[in-house]
C-alpha cells in the first residue's frame, strides 16, 4: 500500500470525494448548517480569544464542506490568513505520526508490543517500554498502567521509525504521506534551533534547501508560514516565537486544507486499513482516574461528550502555536482549526486532562454541525457581547433542557475566553448572567471556570521563517564558491615558489574560510608573478579575523541588554577585528624584527588591510543587520547627516588605530608583515592603489547605507 503511486492515490481521493459528496448532501438535509452564521461565530471566537489570525475547515463525509481564514497571518505585511496558510501544529503532529507508525505495523516493520530497545532506542527508565507504551503515553512508572502525557517520550518514536526503516522520521513522513497526498502546504520545521539561529545536522540543510522531491516544497511553506504572535502582560498583541524543533511529538507546519486532505485519505482507507484505524482510535487507557468518558488511544484522545464519541488532538506550544483536530465519526464530520497564538487552548484547562468539553472552538463547531443532527433543530443565536439583562432574558426563554445545558456550557467558555484576552468587563457580565440564568449551575464552583488574570510573556522573537531557508541556501552557495576558490588557489600555489608547509596550510585554511574574497584581492592587488602570494597571502588572514570578530563583537553588544551609541557599536566592529585578526590569525606568522623601525613593507601592508577591511565590512556587516533588526536602533538613517559624519569619523579613527597598532607592535620587536626577498614588492602602495583603497571604503559605506535602507 505504501508504494502506491501518487497518481493512484489522487484517483482514490477523488473517488472518495465524489462518493462522499452524495452522502454529505443527504446528511446535511436533515439539519443543514448555516455556514455564514458559523463563520460569524468563529470570528467572535477569534476576537474573544485575542488571536490575530486563524484558519478553520469542516469535512463532511469525505468532502471539504467549508474552509476559510479569519484575521491576519502577518499583521505587519497585512497578509490575511487563509485555508492554505501554513500554521504550526505543535502536538497535532502526534496523530499524524501515529498514522505513520501504524503504516509500518501494517508493513510488518514494527510490532506495537516490541520493546523499543529492539529498534535501537534507549532512554532513562525505558526498560520494558514498548512501542504501544510510547503511543499511549504510558511509558513512565510501571509501563502500560498510568497515562502521563509526555512529548519527549513520544518523540522516541522517531528512533523506532529510523530503527525499523533505516530512514529518518522527516524523510519517511515526507515521502510516505506528504508527497503521496500532495500536501504542498505541509513541512516539518526546517532548522533544529531557530531561536538560536543555528543549523544542526545535514537533514536540516537537506529539507531547508528543498533538496529531493519530497522536500522540494518546504522552502515555500516556510515563506508562507503565519507569523507568530503572543499577548503581553497588558493583553496587547506583540511578536511571538515558534519553538522550532521537530519530531513525532511536534514540529509540523500545515494548513487546514492540507489537514483536511489527510483526514479524507485516512477515512477513505488510503493511509490505513480499517482494522489499523480502529485499533488506533480505540481507547487504551483513561486520562483521568475514575473518568471512563476520557481516554487516550494510539496518538488520539478518545472522549464521550453529549452522547457522542469524539476523536481529537489539540496542540499548544507557548506562546504562539495552538491547533485542534477533531473527528466526530458518528456523523462523518471533522473540524480543524489553527491559530498563530496559543490561545485556542490556554483558557480551557481541561484540555490537558483529555477533556475537550470546555473548548470554545469545539463548542462553536458542535453548535452548528453536531447539535442540529442530534436534535433536529438549531440552537438560538447568541451574542455573548450583548448586555447582561438581554442575555439573561434570552436564556430564560429557552425551554429545551438539552439546549439549556449546551448554552450554559457555552456561556462559561466565552467567559473564560474573554478573561484570557483581558476583557474583564465581559467576564463580570457573563458571570452575572450565569448566576441569574443558572442559579443551580455546577459550573459556578468549577475551578476550571476561573478567568485567567495574567499572561506569561516570552520575550524571544523569531525572525521571518523564510530568512532561514534563504540562509541555508546562501551558506551552500558560499561553500560552492569557496570550493572553486580553493581549487583555483591550489593551482596557483603549484605554479609559484612554495613557502613552508605550515605557511601553506594556514593560507589554504584561511582561503577556505574567506571564500571568494581571496581570489578577488589577488586579482586586483597583484602577487601572481613568481611570488608566494603577496597581498593575498596576508589579506586572507585579515579577512578571517575581521569576519569572526564582527560576528562575535556584534553578538556581544546586541545581547548585552542595552543599546550603545552608533559610534560605540561601529567603533567596536572596526577595532575588534584588528585585535582578533592580529592575535588569533596572524600571531603564528609574526617574526621578530629590529625594534623601533617602521618598514616600508608595513606601510604597504596597512594599505592592503584597509582594502580588505572595506570589502569584509561590505560583506559581513549587512548580513548581521539582516539577521538581527536590533542593529537598526543604533545606526542613523543614511538620509541623516549624522550617518555620514559618523562613517567619516569612524573610518578615520579606524585607520589611525590600525597604523598606531602596527607602530606599537613593531616597537616591541614584531614585524607584522613578514616577507622574504622581493615579496614586499607584491604589496600595494598608496601611490599605485589609492583608487582601490578609496573604492573599498566607498563600497563599505554604500553597503551599510543600502542595508539600513533596504532592511529597515
Amino acid at each position: 500500500m505504501r508504494n502506491t503511486a501518487s497518481v493512484l492515490i489522487a484517483v482514490a481521493v477523488t473517488a472518495a470525494l465524489l462518493g462522499g459528496a452524495a452522502a454529505a448532501a443527504g446528511r446535511q438535509s436533515e439539519a443543514e448548517a448555516d455556514l455564514p452564521a458559523f463563520a460569524r461565530d468563529l470570528e467572535l471566537v477569534r476576537s474573544a480569544l485575542g488571536i490575530p489570525g486563524m484558519a478553520a475547515a469542516v469535512v463532511s463525509d469525505g468532502e471539504i464542506l467549508w474552509s476559510d481564514g479569519l484575521g491576519d497571518a502577518n499583521i505587519d505585511a497585512d497578509v490575511p490568513a487563509g485555508p492554505d496558510t501554513p500554521f504550526g501544529l505543535a502536538s497535532v503532529t502526534k496523530p499524524i505520526a501515529a498514522v505513520l507508525v501504524m503504516q509500518l505495523v501494517e508493513e510488518g516493520l514494527v510490532d506495537l508490543d516490541d520493546p523499543i530497545a529492539d529498534y535501537g532506542v534507549a532512554a532513562p527508565g525505558a526498560d520494558g517500554v514498548t512501542v504501544r507504551h510510547l503511543l499511549t503515553h504510558t511509558s513512565e512508572g510501571t509501563p502500560g498502567t498510568v497515562h502521563l502525557y509526555n512529548g519527549n517520550r513520544y518523540n522516541l518514536l522517531g528512533g523506532v521509525v529510523e530503527g525499523a526503516t533505516g530512514r529518518t522520521f522527516a524523510r519517511i513522513l515526507s515521502t510516505q504521506i506528504l508527497l503521496q497526498l500532495e500536501m504542498m502546504d505541509t513541512a516539518l520545521n526546517p532548522i533544529a534551533n531557530w531561536g538560536d539561529l543555528s543549523i544542526t545536522g545535514f537533514e536540516d540543510f537537506y529539507y531547508a534547501l528543498g533538496w529531493g522531491e519530497a522536500f522540494a516544497h518546504y522552502p515555500d511553506v516556510y515563506a508562507r508560514l503565519a507569523r507568530p504572535y503572543q499577548l503581553d502582560e497588558g493583553y496587547s498583541t506583540i511578536p511571538g516565537m515558534y519553538h522550532l524543533v521537530h519530531g513525532p511529538a511536534a514540529g509540523l507546519n500545515s494548513s487546514v486544507n492540507d489537514l483536511a486532505t489527510f483526514d479524507i485519505a485516512l477515512d477513505a482507507g488510503i493511509l490505513l486499513a480499517d482494522t489499523s484505524r480502529a485499533e488506533m482510535f480505540a481507547p487504551a487507557v483513561p486520562t483521568v482516574t475514575g473518568r471512563n468518558d476520557l481516554a487516550y488511544g494510539l496518538g488520539w484522545y478518545v472522549q464521550e461528550f453529549a452522547g457522542t464519541r469524539l476523536l481529537w488532538h489539540s496542540g499548544r506550544w507557548p506562546p504562539s502555536t495552538s491547533a485542534l483536530y477533531l473527528k466526530v465519526p458518528e456523523h462523518g464530520l471533522t473540524f480543524i482549526i489553527l491559530a498563530n497564538t496559543d490561545n485556542l487552548t490556554v483558557p480551557f484547562r481541561g484540555i490537558g486532562n483529555g477533556d475537550l468539553s470546555r473548548s470554545l472552538p469545539m463548542l462553536t463547531f458542535f453548535r452548528h454541525f453536531v447539535f442540529p443532527l442530534q436534535h433536529g433543530y438549531r440552537l438560538p443565536e447568541m451574542d455573548w457581547t450583548a448586555e447582561a439583562e438581554a442575555l439573561t432574558a434570552q436564556l430564560e426563554a429557552v425551554e429545551d433542557p438539552a439546549a439549556l445545558e449546551f448554552l450554559e456550557r457555552e456561556l462559561w467558555s466565552y467567559r473564560q475566553a474573554f478573561g484570557s484576552s483581558g476583557r474583564f468587563d465581559r467576564v463580570e457580565a457573563l458571570a452575572a448572567v450565569g448566576f441569574d440564568a443558572f442559579p443551580d449551575s455546577r459550573f459556578r464552583s468549577d475551578p476550571d471556570n476561573t478567568a485567567i488574570a495574567g499572561r506569561s510573556v516570552i520575550e524571544s522573537q523569531l525572525p521571518r521563517a523564510a530568512t532561514f531557508a534563504l540562509l541555508a541556501r546562501v551558506i551552500v552557495l558560499w561553500i560552492l564558491i569557496v570550493a572553486v576558490s580553493l581549487v583555483w588557489m591550489v593551482i596557483s600555489l603549484s605554479r609559484t615558489r612554495p613557502g613552508s608547509a605550515w605557511e601553506t596550510t594556514v593560507w589554504l585554511v584561511a582561503t577556505v574560510l574567506t571564500g571568494p574574497i581571496a581570489p578577488l584581492v589577488r586579482q586586483f592587488a597583484g602577487g601572481d608573478e613568481g611570488k608566494r602570494g603577496g597581498v593575498l597571502q596576508a589579506s586572507v588572514f585579515h579577512m578571517t579575523g575581521y569576519a569572526v570578530a564582527w560576528v562575535i563583537g556584534l553578538v556581544l553588544l546586541l545581547n548585552a541588554g542595552n543599546e550603545p551609541g552608533p559610534a560605540a557599536i561601529l567603533g567596536a566592529t572596526l577595532l575588534l577585528p584588528f585585535l582578533f585578526g592580529l592575535l588569533a590569525i596572524r600571531a603564528p606568522l609574526l617574526h621578530r624584527s629590529v625594534p623601533g623601525t617602521f618598514h616600508a613593507v608595513t606601510r604597504r601592508g596597512i594599505v592592503a588591510e584597509v582594502i580588505t577591511l572595506g570589502i569584509a565590512f561590505a560583506v559581513f556587516f549587512p548580513l548581521v543587520m539582516y539577521f538581527d533588526s536590533r542593529v537598526f536602533s543604533v545606526i542613523p538613517h543614511p538620509s541623516s547627516p549624522y550617518f555620514w559624519g559618523m562613517m567619516a569619523g569612524v573610518t578615520l579613527a579606524g585607520v589611525a588605530v590600525l597604523a598606531g597598532l602596527h607602530v606599537v607592535l613593531q616597537r616591541r620587536g614584531f614585524d607584522v608583515w613578514p616577507t622574504a626577498g622581493g615579496n614586499a614588492l607584491a604589496l600595494p602602495t598608496l601611490r599605485n592603489s589609492w583608487w582601490m583603497m578609496a573604492a573599498s571604503l566607498a563600497i563599505a559605506v554604500a553597503a551599510l547605507a543600502l542595508a539600513v535602507s533596504a532592511f529597515e
